[in-house]
């Protein structure tokens, strides 16, 4: 089997048709990131965001903008493509090629869903950010991928276009729960260390001989190969602590893969961010 053409060692056949299958690497509702498909609340609906959309999109454009990120919504453009659709339709069908319904101010989705996503970038200090090599982050309504899927698509990691699809679709006619079993805060960090990895630790990426492939899983959908197991570690990291810190106390290949991610973070970027978000975490390394 040939190389993937973006300048790694080879790995094994087996490793690198893992590598080539995950390219563009994508979360979803059902077997996501984390947890199972929401169900919404059996609430009163809330109204859409009016008027105070606006002000939550100048905010996440204000956090995003620090480190030089652009945010894409609804406007002029209506529809964005994954950097991906543009391979060969041979390679285009490996990878994937996923297209983003932009989300607009009458999405029906409370306002605490944009909030959420500000907060996930929040937490990372701007050199983090510009280390993980983003450039632009859409906020899409819905995102579908060419090869129909079964499920719907919480969030893409297009690391050939630097870029991050965020699908608000999931939280939808729901009053939004920043405890829930799915979160916001959940697609963003899981999608950002796709971005990292390919970018800083592309030769993990490819081929990480480091890291145990079986067990010490923290959900379901890290089971799908190494390089969602890993981000799915670093968003529990972020986005759950308390929950992986529960994790670390009974299973040691959790604690090895906790290690190893945390190691490799903190050689780009000092872990003062890491320990202030995973503080039961940090006290236990």
């Amino acid at each position: 089997m040939a190389c993937p053409a973006h300048g790694t060692r080879c790995a094994s056949p087996r490793r690198v048709r893992a590598a080539v299958l995950v390219v563009l690497a994508a979360c979803t509702i059902g077997d996501g990131p984390s947890r199972p498909p929401i169900v919404p609340a059996a609430i009163k609906p809330p109204e859409p965001p009016g008027s105070t959309y606006n002000t939550r999109v100048v905010g996440l454009r204000t956090t995003l903008g620090r480190a030089g990120i652009g945010l894409v919504a609804r406007g002029v453009q209506e529809t964005l493509s994954s950097s991906t659709c543009e391979l060969p339709e041979k390679i285009r069908n490996e990878v994937g090629c996923a297209r983003c319904e932009l989300a607009g101010p009458d999405e029906p989705i409370d306002d605490g869903v944009l909030e959420a996503i500000k907060s996930a970038f929040d937490r990372y200090p701007t050199s983090f950010l510009v280390a993980t090599g983003v450039k632009s982050v859409a906020l899409c309504k819905h995102i579908e991928y060419e090869v129909k899927r079964d499920h719907l698509t919480a969030g893409t990691a297009d690391i050939y276009g630097n870029r991050m699809l965020l699908s608000v679709e999931a939280f939808e006619h729901a009053a939004y729960d920043p405890a829930g079993e799915f979160t916001a805060e959940d697609i963003v960090h899981h999608e950002l260390f796709h971005l990292l990895e390919w970018n800083r630790m592309r030769d993990k990426y490819v081929d990480d001989r480091e890291w145990p492939e079986k067990g010490g899983y923290v959900n379901e959908y890290a089971e799908t190969n190494a390089v969602e197991d890993r981000a799915s570690v670093f968003q529990y990291l972020m986005a759950r602590p308390d929950e992986l810190c529960s994790l670390l106390g009974t299973d040691e290949i959790v604690r090895t893969k906790v290690d190893l991610v945390w190691t490799r973070v903190a050689a780009i970027e000092p872990d003062k961010f890491l320990r202030e978000r995973a503080k039961c975490v940090s006290v236990r390394r």
